[in-house]
């Protein structure tokens, strides 16, 4: 999205005339490039992924180091406080992250007890997870921080714009990636057709 679609949004003029207004430290002058890298360059996408990295490595330096916690360890604990008790493939399914990769940070998280788990009232094959009252606390310690964050990242931006485009464009991507898994599927049942069509 260039900065002139953000005009498309409600306060999108006054959004996009804030982020010109605003001149990274030590920008880099642009560089040419050949159309097509200039626009794979430019896409929406890419451009989150490296802010993404970006705040994953000061998450890194700051919560890591301060409060032992790593990035997933803390994207846990943070829908824990939102949603627990929840289930492993609850959190999971809102996180966007590998069933397995939640259970290895459970395990640590079990270990320093910041979470606990309990029987799952419906399921005996499963468990819920919520925080204990160290996790808990341990969020009110990471709350402010994270916070200050955030406002040094929005510095000149309202917060209210930038939450709007962020659920619109999670709103879409969600559905985008909705229709993907269905097309795919549906690509492996035709597959698999193919194939005992051809078979018998």
């Amino acid at each position: 999205m260039s900065l002139d679609g953000l005009q498309a949004f409600p306060n999108g003029k006054a959004l996009r005339d804030r982020v010109r207004a605003i001149k990274p430290a030590g920008a880099a002058r642009h560089r040419e490039h050949a159309p097509h890298i200039d626009a794979l360059i430019r896409l929406v996408s890419v451009r989150l992924v490296r802010l993404a990295e970006l705040i994953a490595r000061i998450a890194t330096l700051t919560f890591e180091d301060r409060f032992g916690v790593k990035n997933t360890d803390l994207r846990i604990l943070v829908m824990l406080g939102a949603y627990q008790p929840i289930s492993v493939n609850e959190v999971s399914r809102r996180t966007h992250i590998d069933k397995a990769w939640i259970s290895r940070s459970l395990r640590a998280l079990l270990r320093r007890r910041l979470v606990r788990k309990i029987a799952h009232p419906s399921d005996s094959r499963a468990s819920l997870v919520s925080l204990t009252k160290a996790g808990e606390t341990l969020l009110r310690d990471i709350a402010p921080v994270a916070l200050r964050h955030q406002r040094q990242l929005l510095h000149g931006l309202r917060s209210r714009d930038v939450e709007q485009i962020l659920g619109i464009l999670s709103d879409r991507a969600e559905e985008m990636l909705r229709l993907a898994t269905e097309r795919k599927a549906t690509e492996r049942l035709r597959e698999r057709h193919r194939s005992s069509t051809q078979g018998a």
